[in-house]
């Protein structure tokens, strides 16, 4: 085989693809906050699955027209790195600012980017990006922040720009090899920041809408299970993206209780009511757990 990464690739794409079109499950694949519990995959599986057949067509085309001119020139390992940076990286930004994606795009403008630059500065490369396929890349990026930003299509915009930096980064890094170590050091911070942030510092750098919703959803999954540990944790999670939450602080209040932590508990409780003092139930929870607690 000429090019078992890309065709590796490709196959891994669709066999996800069409397993999660069958109604399979393959929920272990996709970024969730179980990326910062140290399921750490999910920042490169996610690059896998994809929405419908445009998407997986559009991106396993321009995997295969760009990817196997690097392939080819660059070799099987540097490809494999190649692939896994840029899918890792773009879609820990993706994760990191706005929400879970999915699919290959980021690596597609990755390999745009490195061979945008590579096809005017390194022989080898000559005539392997012509001027109207950046046009078209250019063109497609800009529409689709135009979509997103005007709510018709929600489009993985920060994936796209990523992918394309951390490309023209590697590329700089393979034509100035007087530079090399500093633009690979870039290269490293940025993945590195991209996974802080799709973890430990997401409550920080998350602008989203529906940040803090998942955490809320697997909290109230675990209270449910009677896994109250999980619950705590989960709801606490939670509220670092959304503290004006009451129904976070009300399961919170109800795992602190399952746990025996009364104190706890209570100051959970109180939260809750004092956000939302109409509703009965977060009222009703803190009168009693304070009754029991006097009896």
């Amino acid at each position: 085989m000429q090019y078992p990464v890309v065709s590796a690739t490709a196959a891994l794409a669709v066999a996800v693809t069409l397993a999660w079109w069958a109604k399979i499950d393959v929920s272990v694949l996709f970024e969730s906050p179980q990326v910062g519990r140290g399921q750490w995959w999910r920042l490169l599986t996610s690059a896998l699955p994809h929405i419908n057949i445009f998407h997986l067509i559009f991106n396993l085309s321009w995997l295969w027209v760009l990817g196997t001119k690097i392939e080819r020139i660059l070799g099987h390992l540097n490809t494999l790195l190649l692939f896994l940076i840029l899918a890792i990286g773009s879609g820990a930004f993706e994760y990191a600012f706005l929400g879970p994606g999915v699919g290959l795009s980021g690596v597609g403008y990755g390999l745009f980017g490195l061979l945008w630059v590579l096809s005017e500065r390194d022989p080898r490369f000559a005539g392997a990006m012509d001027k109207s396929t950046v046009n078209l890349f250019v063109g497609w990026f800009l529409l689709c922040v135009v979509l997103t930003v005007a709510k018709v299509w929600a489009v993985g915009n920060i994936a796209h720009g990523s992918g394309a930096i951390l490309g023209i980064l590697i590329g700089f890094a393979i034509v100035l090899p007087q530079r090399r170590m500093v633009l690979s050091l870039a290269v490293a911070a940025l993945v590195l920041f991209g996974v802080w942030g799709s973890a430990w510092g997401r409550p920080k750098i998350n602008f989203s809408s529906e940040a803090g919703l998942q955490e809320g959803r697997l909290a109230y999954l675990a209270l449910k299970d009677g896994q109250n540990d999980d619950g705590v944790k989960w709801s606490l999670d939670a509220l670092r993206y959304r503290p004006d939450d009451a129904g976070l602080w009300y399961n919170l209040g109800i795992g602190y209780e399952g746990l025996g932590k009364s104190e706890q508990a209570i100051a959970a409780y109180e939260k809750a009511v004092a956000l939302d003092p109409a509703n009965a139930d977060y009222s009703s929870a803190l009168a009693q757990i304070k009754q029991g607690k006097t009896q």
